[in-house]
């Protein structure tokens, strides 16, 4: 027992388990399919707001093979608009958040508070643009079921998230405010 606990095998079943309960960020390749499945065409322009990914490249490949229009922040501004953001973190954040509030559509992809902001902003603003928070639970098991056909995860993407896409919804106690700033009192006021 001893050994198992000092090279960390224990903590890949932890994952695993995590993963299919939904709790992991999606990663670039699963982004991918389910926009795919959403009917997103390969000419879509993607704005990746992030910083390395891990895996780096490698990782977005999948993504990158898809929808090969990726950007960021370092595509769309020259080096020199860059160097006076990149004096401050905050200041590069603050790049992607607005890059991601006024976007057609912004794809959650992890509970960060980053992505709970987003939307709860794009919420308050009228829910003028799309935007979709996925279902990472049932999309884990969906990618794990080697015997779903394309049909069928187009279909599972499709209805789960028809009603996950930042429109209004019914706030309950303890509900996270960055994401859902219309909360019932406010919207009496």
């Amino acid at each position: 027992l001893k050994h198992v606990l000092q090279n960390g095998s224990h903590l890949w079943q932890l994952a695993l388990q995590k993963r299919k309960e939904g709790r992991c960020p999606l990663e670039p390749g699963e982004v991918a399919v389910i926009l795919r499945a959403m009917g997103y065409p390969k000419e879509t322009q993607i704005y990746v707001a992030s910083g390395q990914v891990y895996g780096g490249q490698n990782r977005m490949a999948p993504l990158r093979n898809m929808f090969p229009n990726l950007v960021t922040k370092e595509d769309l501004a020259g080096k020199e608009e860059l160097t006076t953001f990149r004096k401050h973190v905050t200041s590069l954040a603050a790049l992607d958040f607005l890059v991601c509030l006024k976007s057609d559509v912004f794809v959650m992809t992890h509970g960060g508070n980053f992505a709970k902001l987003i939307i709860g902003a794009r919420r308050y603003m009228g829910h003028r643009q799309k935007s979709i928070k996925p279902d990472k639970g049932l999309m884990s098991k969906s990618f794990g079921d080697p015997y779903m056909g394309w049909a069928t995860f187009v279909e599972d993407v499709i209805v789960t998230h028809q009603t996950r896409t930042g429109l209004p919804e019914e706030t309950f106690p303890n509900y996270d405010l960055w994401e859902n700033p219309l909360t019932p009192c406010m919207c009496k006021a």
